[in-house]
This record gives C-alpha cells, structure tokens and sequence, in this order.
C-alpha cells in the first residue's frame, strides 16, 4: 500500500477539519499517514476544552469517514481511519499547543534544569507566564524545554 502523495494529504485535512467543524468547540491537531499491519492508515487527532471522551471520538469519526467517502479517489486502495485525543501528555511545542494549555497546570525544565510547575496564564513567542503559589513568575520561552501538561494521579 502506497498511500498518497503531498496534495491528496492536504485536500484529506481540510476535508477532516470541515467535517469536525461542525462538532461543537472540536478542534483537529494533527493529521498522520502511515502504513499499520499492511494497511494505510489515517489518524486525527482532537481536541475540546473540558477533554475528548469515547462519545466525541465516534462522533467525530462518523463525520470525519462521511467527509472522506466524498474524496475517496485520492486513495490507493482501502484505508482506516483512526480518531482519537491527542493524549494527556502530548508535549506542549506550538503557539495552538499553548493556548489549549491556558488556564491548566503545566511543567517544564527552566534555563537552568530545573523544573518549575504552575498554572499557565499567559504566553507570547517571548514568554510563558506561569501562577505558582498565588504569584506569577514569568519565564522566557526559549530557555524553557520539555513542555508539558502535568498530570496528577
């Protein structure tokens, strides 16, 4: 299986994100290809504030699979679609990353290796603003490493 080329995948998320569109407050973060047990594979990724439960993600592939039998010449061969949330510890890299982020509690490494853990209030491309104990601290992005939700168990 072959799957497809550069504009065929392109035309398959904007077809994805036009059919989670409407699905209220959905939002696709990433699109895969690739090949899995002799199959092509296409796997979306998404998002809501509040979490992605097992509803959301039969809803979305309900609408994702009627959207894609609509181009489905742009395949070569059968295909399976996967729909699922991105995870709870999908690191935290892009501006979209850090703006689904605010207002939940992340952690990251600092300039200088140490790990800092609060809040998320704020950003920009320079800074992240963090709330830790009732007091903003202000960190400059490109000091920071590994990114990430913090998880409590």
């Amino acid at each position: 299986m072959k799957g497809i080329d550069e504009e065929s995948k392109r035309k398959v998320v904007d077809a994805i994100g036009e059919a989670i569109g409407g699905l209220d407050g959905v939002e696709l973060v990433e699109t895969k290809f690739y090949s899995e047990y002799g199959s092509f594979t296409v796997e979306a990724l998404i998002w809501r504030k509040g979490g992605v439960d097992l509803n959301l993600c039969e809803e979305a592939h309900n609408a994702i699979s009627a959207a894609l039998d609509s181009i489905e010449e742009l395949f070569d061969g059968a295909y399976v679609l996967k729909v699922s949330s991105m995870g709870l510890d999908r690191p935290i890299v892009t501006d979209d990353d850090f703006r689904r982020a605010l207002d939940t509690e992340i952690e990251f490494k600092d300039g200088e290796g140490k790990k800092q853990r609060g809040i998320l209030k704020a950003y920009d491309s320079d800074r992240v603003t963090l709330t830790v104990k009732n007091a903003d601290k202000v960190f400059e992005r490109k000091y920071i490493t590994k990114v990430q939700p913090y998880i409590r168990f």
